[in-house]
C-alpha cells in the first residue's frame, strides 16, 4: 500500500472513530468503511495509531478494541446532560404520539380499503 493511501486510512479510521465515538473492532472498522480500504491495511492502521496515541486501544483476550481518545472531547457539565435528557424525553413523548397518530389513521384507512373492496 502506498503512503497516500496509507495516509488517507489512517485519516479515514480516525474520522470514522471520532464521528462514532464508540469502540470497534479492526474488522468492524473495515467493513463499516464499506472494505474501502484493505483488511490488514486497517489492522495495521488501527496499531499504529494506537500506538502514536492518536486513538485508543483496549485488548480483551484476543480481541483488540479501538476508540477515539476521549480527551479530544470537551467536558460536558451537568447541567447540559439535564437539558439533553429532558430534551430526549420530549422528543420521545412527541414520537410516541405520532406513532398512536399513524395507528389511528392507518387503522381507519384498512376499514375504508375494506368497504371499496366489498362494494
Amino acid at each position: 500500500m502506498s503512503k497516500s493511501k496509507d495516509a488517507n486510512a489512517a485519516k479515514a479510521v480516525v474520522e470514522y472513530l471520532n464521528r462514532q465515538n464508540r469502540p470497534y473492532s479492526a474488522i468492524d472498522i473495515f467493513n463499516n468503511l464499506h472494505k474501502e480500504y484493505g483488511k490488514t491495511a486497517i489492522v495495521k492502521v488501527c496499531e499504529s495509531l494506537s500506538q502514536s496515541g492518536q486513538i485508543k486501544e483496549k485488548v480483551y483476550g484476543k480481541q483488540k478494541v479501538y476508540v477515539a481518545d476521549q480527551g479530544q472531547f470537551p467536558d460536558v457539565d451537568d447541567g447540559e446532560i439535564r437539558d439533553m435528557d429532558a430534551r430526549i424525553s420530549k422528543l420521545s413523548a412527541q414520537c410516541k404520539e405520532k406513532d398512536e397518530e399513524v395507528r389511528r389513521l392507518d387503522a381507519g384507512n384498512h376499514c375504508s380499503q375494506y368497504v371499496l373492496i366489498t362494494m
